[in-house]
């Protein structure tokens, strides 16, 4: 695989790192009771809009386009994306509940971190088997 599918796996891949580390660094940050919970949230919450939601944009724009280029290739012939997205989904649906724990951290609506800092271990978990999908493409 040369030119321009290549590029955009290069793109996904390097989203998909910008993303996932900076969404589990938002929501162990929240669990840090070091801290004040405001300065907490107005630290994670910085994390999540200028690296997260960035890191997760370009990740995902790269990758629909690239099920939107070849259907075929990624539902037919690698059934393996089936569970790969799955576990996507899920980590995307974590992303927001993290960075809406933030927010409230942040504008002190909150002081408790909740299940963010498990959330996080969570996307690094759910992370890792979608990567593993990925390379390994068991099915």
């Amino acid at each position: 695989m040369t030119g321009l599918p290549s590029l955009l796996i290069s793109v996904h891949v390097i989203g998909d790192l910008l993303w996932i580390g900076s969404i589990c660094a938002t929501a162990l940050l929240l669990g840090d009771s070091s801290a004040d919970p405001k300065e907490r949230g107005r630290l994670a919450y910085l994390i999540y809009r200028r690296l997260a939601n960035p890191g997760f944009i370009v990740a995902f724009v790269a990758g629909l386009t690239q099920l939107v280029m070849n259907t075929q290739h990624y539902f037919v012939a690698t059934k393996f994306m089936h569970a790969k997205l799955l576990f996507a989904l899920v980590v995307i649906g974590l992303h927001h509940v993290i960075g809406a724990r933030a927010k409230r951290m942040a504008q002190g609506k909150v002081t408790d971190p909740g299940p963010a800092p498990a959330m996080g271990w969570g996307v690094l978990v759910l992370a890792a088997v979608t990567a593993v999908f990925a390379v390994l493409k068991p099915f």
